[in-house]
């Protein structure tokens, strides 16, 4: 049932380790899938026991899993600077609670990176570190459905389909570092009033390139009762001044485009970043269903009380406010045969519920 997952949760920080089996059991009816990002490997991680009690069969790391190009490591030779910093999260007590369950539970474990841990601020293509990047992050998280498994090649998108509570979850993890368009990033308070940051490009740029397009289109072809597509950058939210596939248009019209054209059912978008969460939800008509998004920023630095948080704009929020406390998101699925439902959440570190949205998985499908 989990082969494929297995085998990369055994990877995970066990490179001695060689194929694993999971252990054949009874399907649960009730799954958990857990998710978040943003998180600075020096500073205590409490959020981790949270995440460990609630028991997920999965955990997502969205991006900026490590803070690789801050601080001290600015000043280090790279890779030394990445090898150093995901060393550091492994010897975090806190981050080592969820390491020691991950062992113990087979809880399977899917990455991709953002940012920070991609080593250069709002870093694109442009970055020259981005294959010894990718080789850190290889050696650390070993994942599996890579679509470029070669070092001397950048990408770090993968796909992998587990099955959980009866039904096969797709799970895409996007690259939107490794083959995006420069941008020009300039400030300006009267257009975007928190941060006062405005983004410009060439109408051709790209954020996935065109090879991860086409591999991205293939997905989702692929059959599936829920996908699960993760973007380190927000897709849904256009207000915020900063980084977010609303920064260039053709981009974010072609993501939900190709969700549309493909006629892919049961989509599901996760995103980190923002240091900051929240749950956004559009209706398009050619989509035929709610689109949702779940943005879980950040593990241990999110900004509660900083640089106005709470005032950000986002006209498809789709509670009242965001949250930014340290948290982290979850799917919680439900039910079995043909009824199943889909509980989106927001807990934070002393595992306290948040938000909660729950959405039954049929109305994800076309009408």
């Amino acid at each position: 049932m989990r082969q494929a997952a297995t085998y990369l949760l055994c990877g995970f920080m066990f490179q001695s380790a060689s194929f694993c089996m999971a252990a054949f059991g009874n399907i649960p009816t009730k799954t958990r899938i857990a998710f978040g990002s943003c998180a600075v490997q020096d500073k205590p991680m409490p959020v981790w026991s949270a995440v460990v009690d609630r028991d997920p069969d999965a955990f997502l790391f969205l991006g900026d899993n490590v803070y690789a190009d801050t601080g001290a490591y600015k000043l280090m030779p790279s890779p030394r600077n990445y090898e150093v910093a995901y060393e550091r999260l492994k010897k975090n007590p806190d981050f080592n609670k969820f390491l020691v369950a991950s062992r113990a539970r087979e809880i399977d474990v899917f990455a991709t990176w953002d940012d920070h841990d991609y080593g250069l601020n709002d870093g694109g293509e442009e970055h020259t570190e981005r294959l010894e990047a990718k080789e850190a992050f290889i050696d650390f998280f070993s994942p599996v459905g890579l679509a470029e498994p070669s070092l001397d090649e950048p990408g770090i998108h993968n796909a992998s389909i587990i099955d959980l509570a009866d039904l096969k979850v797709q799970v895409v993890m996007l690259d939107t570092r490794s083959f995006r368009s420069p941008f020009i990033k300039s400030k300006n308070s009267d257009s975007c009033e928190r941060g006062g940051w405005v983004f410009s490009s060439d109408p051709a740029a790209t954020i996935l390139g065109e090879d991860q397009w086409g591999w991205l289109a293939e997905q989702l072809l692929q059959p599936a009762d829920l996908r699960l597509i993760v973007s380190s950058i927000q897709v849904l939210p256009i207000e915020q001044c900063f980084e977010k596939w609303a920064n260039f248009p053709a981009e974010r019209e072609r993501l939900l485009s190709l969700i549309a054209q493909s006629q892919a059912e049961g989509v599901v978008l996760l995103s980190g970043d923002r240091h900051s969460s929240e749950i956004s939800v559009i209706n398009r008509q050619d989509i035929g269903y709610p689109l949702y998004e779940i943005t879980s920023s950040g593990l241990n630095n999110a900004l509660r009380g900083r640089f106005n948080v709470a005032d950000e704009p986002n006209k498809f929020r789709a509670f009242d406010a965001n949250v930014s406390y340290n948290s982290f998101g979850e799917i919680e699925i439900t039910g079995a045969d043909t009824e199943h439902f889909l509980i989106f959440r927001l807990i934070d570190e002393e595992g306290v519920e948040l938000q909660a949205l729950e959405v039954a998985l049929q109305s994800l499908r076309a009408n």
